[in-house]
């Protein structure tokens, strides 16, 4: 992290970024570490990589950019090497007038401006802009790519497996490795290795839909399912029980996680790996994709002091990466987190966190049980599976203690039936359930190719419950910016319901439809309301929406 000329300790304690106590931790592990004050205070969660690039930028009269909305020019990108950039933190963005314009990580390094002007010879001027070494290091990422040659490094398998080499060594490692890469830079979520017949098929998740990559002769698949169980701990001998395991890698300069599980089935072992990219998942709640209303709301309602508020849906609508940003959000040197997970996905920084592990294991009751004797101001379970658990959790948000947690239904509605099919009655729940969101993430049409297309009436129509006019919707098409899928990235669609004291009383006497009514009366607005907004502006098609939402039932 850049150290700036102005006082970095007195602008924080000033501006209440952080407290005197957190100040004193980060100078004794700065003297400790031999590292920069502000490194240190990322590194402890005290401070986020923007906002000390937006103070160091305000100080030095310069801009933080925004890597994620722009272009750098390609024939840079020729003559700077990516080992330079990712070394350096710096890249170039654009060439005018002898003045080459760049974006650092650290401003004041002066071996990275030597690089630029080692490579860039005729240069007069640098103008330097500020970024975060997450987003640049995307950017490099994104500008540079990554050369994957899955074919020749099956052919250098084979060689190898029919000479006297080892065959988990050299071309295996280096495939597993750059389907990896490829994964990561592609921003998957899961990778599958498929086994079937005399061949093995791996498909990566994108934007929430598998998608084929690649297909080999399963000859190989034995060399490499050996790889996967040593980088993930697992047992080589055993393939006949499901294993799981996990392990980190390197990409782009950032350690990723990778977790692993295997499965036998009459072809052999299938794997699936979940990419825990805290690039993609770790996200302040203004950038999830809700609407602004919602998220003022949510930052309001979880600052309560005790009560029960659920995120729910199906699985991989983003529930997990909506309560990290919550935990996120009220994290501080002020309050006790503590959670219970199945798995732990990412390690979050002052919140205590627990791996719930069944059998043999913590389970979550044991989990709630110990967390309450822990002292715990907030408590966030991974989900509300059994009748028991749920009672768990309700009785801490009884305690004075704020428990999140999450629900497999389909809208906020369905939740309170959920609760009662776990034997938690809505009488119980009157009074406690403070706020229930219901969410799904839909693909996002592509920019550069997506068609205009008329309206059908039946769209009209629909479109009109929301009072919009949109006489010209658009559609997927494809094109090489989205690899000929039409879409490109994903969006959050919510819906958000708040529990007033007339709800309380509704739901005490069991009437749910009348609560329904009440809310919408209110102006509750359902997720398919998000949805068709969503149309309207052109940022997805209707197909999508269908996908995710039933209409019929909405």
């Amino acid at each position: 992290m850049p150290e700036v000329f102005f006082d970095l300790r007195t602008v924080l304690l000033k501006k209440g970024l952080i407290s005197v106590d957190q100040l004193k931790i980060a100078e004794i592990e700065q003297e400790r570490q031999g590292k920069r004050l502000g490194e240190i205070l990322i590194h402890l969660g005290f401070l986020s990589d923007l906002v000390l690039q937006e103070l160091i930028a305000t100080s030095k009269g310069i801009y933080v950019f925004n890597l994620q909305e722009t272009i750098v020019d390609s024939q840079l990108l020729v003559r700077f090497p990516r080992s330079v950039a990712e070394k350096y933190q710096v890249l170039p963005l654009f060439y005018e007038k002898e003045t080459l314009h760049a974006v650092f990580v650290d401003v004041d390094d002066l071996k990275a401006q030597d690089q630029l002007r080692r490579f860039f010879p005729g240069t007069l001027k640098v103008i330097p802009y500020i970024s975060t070494a997450i987003d640049l290091s995307q950017a490099i990422d994104k500008f540079y790519g990554h050369a994957l040659s899955l074919e020749g490094l099956l052919r250098e398998i084979e060689i190898k497996n029919n000479g006297k080499d080892d065959p988990v060594e050299g071309a295996a490692i280096s495939f597993i490795n750059s389907i990896l890469i490829d994964a990561v830079k592609r921003g998957a979520s899961d990778i599958h290795f498929e086994p079937e017949g005399i061949f093995v098929r791996c498909r990566y998740r994108l934007d929430g839909v598998l998608r084929q990559i690649c297909t080999f002769h399963r000859q190989y698949w034995s060399m490499l399912v050996v790889r996967l169980k040593i980088m993930s701990g697992m047992d080589i001998t055993e393939n006949r029980f499901p294993q799981h395991g996990r392990f980190n890698f390197i990409v782009a300069n950032r350690e990723v996680d990778f977790r692993v599980a295997s499965h036998p089935t009459v072809h052999g072992e299938n794997f699936v790996i979940r990419i825990l990219d805290k690039r993609h998942s770790l996200r302040p709640l203004e950038k999830l994709g809700f609407e602004e209303n919602i998220v003022n709301s949510i930052k309001h309602l979880i600052k309560s002091p005790q009560g029960l508020i659920v995120v729910t849906g199906p699985t991989g609508s983003g529930k997990t990466t909506t309560l990290y940003s919550m935990l996120q959000y009220i994290a501080s040197i002020d309050v006790n987190i503590m959670t219970l997970e199945e798995p732990v996905e990412y390690e979050l920084p002052l919140i205590r966190q627990t791996e719930v592990r069944e059998p043999g294991g913590v389970s979550f009751i044991e989990g709630i049980r110990s967390i309450l004797r822990q002292d715990p101001d907030i408590i966030f379970i991974g989900e509300v599976r059994d009748e028991e658990t749920a009672r768990m959790a309700l009785r801490a948000a009884m305690t004075g203690h704020l428990v999140l947690t999450t629900l497999h239904t389909n809208n906020v509605f369905d939740s309170i039936s959920r609760f009662k099919d776990l034997g938690v009655s809505s009488q119980m729940l009157a009074g406690y359930l403070r706020g229930v969101i219901a969410q799904r993430l839909v693909r996002k049409l592509c920019t550069e190719c997506k068609l205009e297309r008329p309206s059908t009436e039946d769209e009209i129509s629909l479109l009109q419950t929301i009072k919009q006019e949109a006489h010209i919707l658009f559609e997927p098409q494809g094109c090489s910016k989205c690899e000929f899928t039409g879409y490109q990235g994903r969006i959050a669609m919510a819906e958000w319901l708040v529990f007033d004291e007339q709800m309380d009383a509704l739901l005490n006497q069991d009437k749910i439809l009348e609560l329904r009514n009440y809310a919408y009366n209110k102006g509750f607005s359902p997720i398919l309301h998000a949805g068709l907004k969503a149309i309207s502006k052109g940022l997805v098609d209707i197909n999508e929406i269908e996908r995710v939402i039933d209409l019929r039932k909405t």
